[in-house]
């Protein structure tokens, strides 16, 4: 292929397509995101933390794989990689990858496949699935679940933020089986909304999904879950698939839909706040993996917004809005779906009596 440029990231160098010469990323032969950065970072911290628990020598299965970077930096910077598999449906990614593989030194297998043909072929093979692809990664997930040994580790990125939070209600529908509408807190619904997709299929292949780190970061959302196989296992989980009741500013969780219900969708744990804190033990953004510990402690499945209690077009600054809860008694913590955000245990007419106490 032509027009690549070598470039950097972690510890790998690689080639990837040089965008200048095809205007944007979307329109280049392989598809490299610069912008993902942070999700490939955050993702070999978590790899490096779950292998220091359960071990090294993971088979590691990256099916959509592009330029192959997510997959070298797993070999190169988690140390616990024994197999790597990196696929392609693109003949000229797999060209890429082969050449990346090369300049870096790392051994991989390498398909130019259909990514669910391959993951149905792996069949219980794999400790560690991910599935990165540019829109949905609904049309994968059976396919990846039938890879997965049990007590494996599943990672789920989606792009379609627009769907899974409520701007496109009818095609949320159709591709995740949820009802979603617009709310204060539509960040941290989506992003339930995509994990109770992935247990509800989990369940399906007999296995329960426990999340290890889920967030949102503008464009994406992105959730690792360790996946133990069981069908008992996998009925426990659906119990923290439920609705979310939403009306004048009061939220509760409730097992049935209802008009002005949304989900179904996760209900319990967002993460491990042990796994997110190794993570953190273990090389950058740590700030933001200390304050996604902070917020998995709350378990509430949503937050509230400060000009939610405005009066008269005022509302008090955060900093202030947390003291006064703590201060009347209210476990709340931040949230990183939003800078003016924050989870309360407490009803909303309990937080709006703490605030104006």
């Amino acid at each position: 292929m032509t027009h690549l440029v070598l470039r950097e990231e972690g510890s790998v160098r690689f080639y990837a397509p040089d965008v200048s010469k095809y205007g944007s990323i979307y329109a280049a032969p392989v598809f490299y995101n610069p912008a993902m950065e942070r999700n490939r970072t955050l993702s070999v911290l978590l790899l490096k933390a779950y292998g220091s628990i359960y071990g090294g020598g993971l088979s590691v299965c990256e099916p959509l794989s592009g330029t192959g970077v997510r997959g070298m930096r797993y070999a190169v910077e988690s140390g616990v990689v024994g197999r790597l598999v990196l696929n392609d449906i693109s003949k000229e990614a797999v060209e890429t990858i082969k050449m990346n593989l090369e300049l870096s030194g790392i051994d991989a297998e390498v398909y130019n496949e259909d990514a669910n043909a391959l993951l149905y072929r792996l069949a219980g093979a794999c400790d560690f699935v991910d599935i990165d692809p540019f829109g949905s990664p609904a049309p994968f997930m059976h396919a990846a679940f039938r890879a997965l040994r049990d007590e494996g580790l599943i990672c789920v990125t989606a792009t379609d933020t627009a769907v899974l939070t409520g701007k496109h209600p009818r095609k949320c529908l159709r591709r995740y089986g949820s009802a979603v509408r617009r709310t204060p807190f539509y960040i941290e619904v989506g992003l339930r909304v995509l994990i109770g997709y992935v247990a509800r299929v989990a369940a399906s292949e007999d296995f329960q999904v426990q999340p290890l780190i889920a967030y949102w970061e503008g464009h994406y959302f992105r959730v690792c879950a360790r996946a133990v196989r069981g069908a008992r296992d996998a009925d426990d989980a659906l119990g923290q698939v439920a609705y979310i009741e939403y009306r004048r500013g009061e939220r509760r969780v409730v097992n049935r839909p209802g008009e002005r219900s949304l989900g179904p969708l996760w209900v319990g744990p967002l993460g491990d706040p042990a796994v997110v804190r190794k993570m953190a033990e273990h090389g950058p953004h740590r700030d933001f993996l200390l304050l996604l510990e902070e917020e998995y402690s709350a378990h509430v499945p949503w937050y509230y917004r400060v000009p939610e209690f405005a009066v008269e077009g005022r509302s008090v600054r955060l900093k202030e809005a947390l003291a006064a809860l703590r201060g009347a008694g209210i476990y709340a913590v931040r949230t990183h779906a939003a800078s003016d955000g924050f989870k309360a245990e407490a009803s909303y007419g309990e937080v709006r009596r703490a605030l104006f106490m």
